[in-house]
Formats: C-alpha cells, structure tokens, sequence
C-alpha cells in the first residue's frame, strides 16, 4: 500500500474539523466544536482563502453568529457520512457522546436543508453499556459509515487498544426502532500503533464498487478520551466488511517521513488508473485545520473479495 499526497492546504481560522463528505460535486466538512456545516462545491481550490457556507444543525441557531464553542459547550460533532433515504442523499452529523451534550445524531437532508434527530440518548445509553464497542472504557464515537444497507458506528480505541464497530440495520433504524433491536453484529479491529501509542479510528468511509471500508486512524500520546495529547501521525486502513485489516499504511511525506498530522475525515472522490482518489481534513488541536487529496495505489484493494 502506498499513500501519495497530491495537495495539501491550510484553511485559516477553522481549527478543529472532524469529518467531511461529499453529494455529487458539492463537499461538506463538520468540526467538533461548532454545529454547523461547512459547505463548498468540488470545482473550488479549498485554501486559507476559501469562503465556506455556513449551514446551521439547529433551527435556533439561523439567526446568531456562528463561532466556536468552548469545550464545555461544544456538541463534538466528530462523525460525518452520507445516506440515502427514501431515494434522496442525507447527511449523517453524530457526536461522541463523551458527555450530555454531545449525545445527538442528526440527519440534515440538502436538499430542503431540514434536519431532524435520527438517534437519540437512548440509544447512546445502549452504545455507552456495550463492552463489544467500548471495552468497558468511555464512549467515545470518532466514525461512522454506511452502504445504505448498514450503519457501521466506531469507538475511537485508542486509551485500551479496542477497537470497537457496532452495526446496526439502516432501515429498521428509519422506521424507528431503536440501536438496540436494529443491531446486526459487532466487529473487533486490529490496527497499528506508533512506537507503542495506540491508534485510534478517526473517520470511515465506504468504498461501494469495492465493498470495502477505508478508515483513518490517528496516534495522539495521551491516556484521555476527552483530552489530546501530542499527535505522532495517521494511518489509512483498509477494512474488510466483516472487520478484517486488509491493508494500512502511514502517511508520509516525499521523503518518506511520518507527516505528523490527526486526521479525522476522509472521504472518497474519485478512482483513476493508479488507485483511488481520497479526501482528507485535520484537526488540529488550536491551529488551522489542513485539507489534503490523497492518492491510494490500487494494491491496496488486491485483497478484496468483492
């Protein structure tokens, strides 16, 4: 597996960016300390000079300054996908649920801009009591990602190495019914670790015409689900539907050294004779989040068997 980056930008004043997806030509990032959307279309160069539509999650909220928040008061939006529901392509905003405030799914529909709540604190109760998600320690919900059949939900890991995946019926969960009685199976990752520091999933998307999950995860030294903690680099693995690592690989720069960067969304743009074409956002920790677009050779998807 080989990871070549093509671009790589600084967005001035956006810091904390937790995860980005596309619908057709136009591209969505959300940040875990704001509840908005950021919106761009694919044809713009995303740079420190970008201007981003702002779309508010919270109808309340359509007539203030959009800032971000404090810590404290942040929803933590850190998870980011998008699905289809009843034809139409929806965006799927969850937070971590660490704590209160940061128990809230919602799914923001762009075609009329509405929103409405998908999961509630109910179900964050159920995914806080399940030692195949957490291992026992807090929850912490970094990734999501579905097929449009399954909502795959992942547990950052990174403070007990478990690696945790819950998934869940995409359309028992529309029609209402709880986490609980959507529940399909519980997976078990294995990922790499920096000299010792564990990894932790930060984001996931599903690749359809390969049937493949490509995730990131990201190495921080510190022993907090709630606190960072100072970031060594990322890894992008490729995961098997069924939980299987088929292929990971950090990302370095040109010459071959650890670029030491948290990546926390990646999303698919489009495939080319040399691999596959990803789009990647970082938080940064207090200073200006990067966008990059990345290069995935085609080995890495050799082990598939869709």
């Amino acid at each position: 597996m080989n990871i070549i980056i093509l671009e790589r930008q600084s967005l001035s004043g956006i810091g904390a960016l937790s995860g980005v997806a596309c619908i057709g030509e136009d591209i969505y990032f959300v940040g875990d300390d704001f509840h908005y959307l950021l919106k761009t279309n694919l044809r713009n160069l995303i740079n420190c000079n970008t201007v981003f539509e702002k779309i508010p999650l919270f109808e309340q909220l359509t007539q203030i300054q959009l800032v971000p928040l404090s810590k404290s008061e942040k929803p933590d939006f850190e998870a980011l996908t998008c699905i289809e529901i009843d034809g139409q392509q929806t965006l799927l905003v969850m937070g971590s649920g660490s704590t209160e405030n940061r128990k809230q799914a919602l799914i923001f529909n762009p075609s009329n801009h509405q929103t409405r709540k998908l999961i509630n604190a109910v179900d964050y109760n159920f995914l806080a009591k399940s030692h195949a998600l957490t291992g026992s320690a807090n929850l912490n919900i970094e990734a999501i990602c579905s097929d449009n059949q399954n909502l795959y939900i992942f547990q950052r890991g990174n403070i007990n190495s478990h690696h945790g995946v819950l998934v869940f019926d995409l359309a028992q969960i529309q029609d209402g019914k709880s986490l609980e009685k959507s529940f399909v199976n519980a997976l078990n990752l294995q990922l790499p670790d920096i000299d010792g520091s564990a990894s932790g999933i930060s984001d996931a998307c599903f690749l359809m015409d390969k049937k493949l999950i490509v995730a990131t995860a990201a190495v921080e030294q510190t022993t907090s689900t709630y606190d960072d903690g100072e970031v060594l680099g990322s890894f992008i693995v490729v995961l098997s539907t069924d939980g299987k690592t088929l292929a990971t690989q950090i990302i370095q720069d040109d010459q071959g050294q650890t670029v030491p960067i948290k990546v926390e969304g990646i999303t698919w743009l489009e495939s080319t004779v040399d691999g596959e074409v990803f789009l990647l956002c970082t938080d940064s920790d207090g200073g200006d989040s990067e966008v990059l677009r990345v290069l995935v050779n085609s080995s890495a998807f050799a082990n598939s068997l869709y």
